[in-house]
C-alpha cells in the first residue's frame, strides 16, 4: 500500500464499495472474509460508519447507507443543477398526474436528488435519496449510453455480473432515439428520461418524467422527451451565465 494512504480510511472505502455491490446486505463475518480484515477492525469500521449513517444495520446485516446519497445530492454542482432546472420543470408537470425526477450519475447506479409531483393527488413512489438501477430504469439507460468516462470494465468491477451485450444494446437504442423509456411493471409507471450535458459535453444529470400506466404511444414519449430536452438546455445556459459572472 502507498505509504501516504491512511489504512483505516482506505479500508472504510473498500467496505462501503463492497456493500454498494450487495443490495441484499452482508453480515459482519462475510465482510471480514471479503476484505480479509481482522474481526476487531471490521467491528470498529462498521461501528464508525453506522454512527455516521454511511452504513445501515438491519438485524445482523449491513447495508449501504442513505447518507452517501444525501452527500451526493448536497454538493455544489447538484445544487446548481437543481437551481437551474427545477423552476422550469415545475410548470411542465403542473396540474398533471405525472412526476418529474432529477437524478445524477452515481458510479454504478443513479442517485435521485429531487422529485416534483404534478398535483397533490400524485405522489411518486420514487423519492429523493433513492438509488435507481442501470438496466431497469430510464435514467439508468441514459447513464449507460452517455457516461463516457466510465468504461464497461469499470461497471463490471463495480457490479460483479455485468451484461456487456445488453448494455451495448441499450446504449445504441438510447443514443438512436435520443431518450430512454422504461416501463416499470412493479410500480405500474412509464419513465421517459433525457441527458443533461454541461462541462464540454459531460453527462451531469438525468431528467425524467414518470407517467402512470404503460405509455405505448411513440408520439407521447417523443413529446415528453422533447419537453425535457428544452428544460435540459437551461442547465447548460445557466452554466454559461454563471461562468461569465452574469446574474
Amino acid at each position: 500500500m502507498d505509504r501516504y494512504l491512511i489504512p483505516s480510511v482506505f479500508q472504510a472505502i473498500q467496505l462501503c464499495d463492497l456493500l454498494a455491490q450487495n443490495a441484499e446486505g452482508l453480515a459482519a463475518a462475510e465482510i471480514e472474509s471479503a476484505l480479509s480484515l481482522p474481526r476487531t477492525s471490521v467491528f470498529r469500521l462498521l461501528r464508525t460508519l453506522v454512527s455516521e449513517r454511511l452504513v445501515e444495520k438491519r438485524g445482523k446485516r449491513y447495508y449501504y447507507g442513505n447518507r452517501i446519497y444525501e452527500i451526493s445530492a448536497s454538493n455544489a454542482q447538484s445544487q446548481q443543477i437543481q437551481q437551474a432546472l427545477i423552476p422550469a420543470l415545475a410548470p411542465l408537470i403542473a396540474k398533471t398526474n405525472k412526476s418529474a425526477i432529477l437524478s445524477i450519475p452515481g458510479g454504478s447506479a443513479v442517485f435521485v436528488i429531487d422529485v416534483l409531483d404534478g398535483s397533490p393527488n400524485r405522489v411518486s413512489s420514487i423519492r429523493p435519496g433513492a438509488k435507481l438501477p442501470l438496466f431497469d430504469s430510464a435514467p439508468g439507460h441514459i447513464m449507460l449510453a452517455y457516461q463516457n468516462q466510465f468504461s464497461l470494465p469499470f461497471y463490471t468491477s463495480k457490479l460483479g455480473h455485468f451484461d456487456k451485450a445488453l448494455a451495448e444494446k441499450i446504449s445504441l437504442s438510447t443514443c438512436t432515439r435520443g431518450y430512454a423509456a422504461v416501463y416499470d411493471n412493479a410500480l405500474g409507471t412509464t419513465c421517459v428520461s433525457v441527458p443533461v450535458f454541461i462541462n464540454h459535453g459531460e453527462l451531469t444529470a438525468m431528467l425524467a418524467i414518470e407517467i402512470p400506466g404503460k405509455e405505448g404511444s411513440t408520439k407521447a414519449l417523443q413529446f415528453w422527451s422533447e419537453s425535457l430536452k428544452e428544460v435540459a438546455t437551461l442547465a447548460f445556459n445557466h452554466q454559461l451565465t454563471s461562468n461569465s459572472g452574469l446574474t
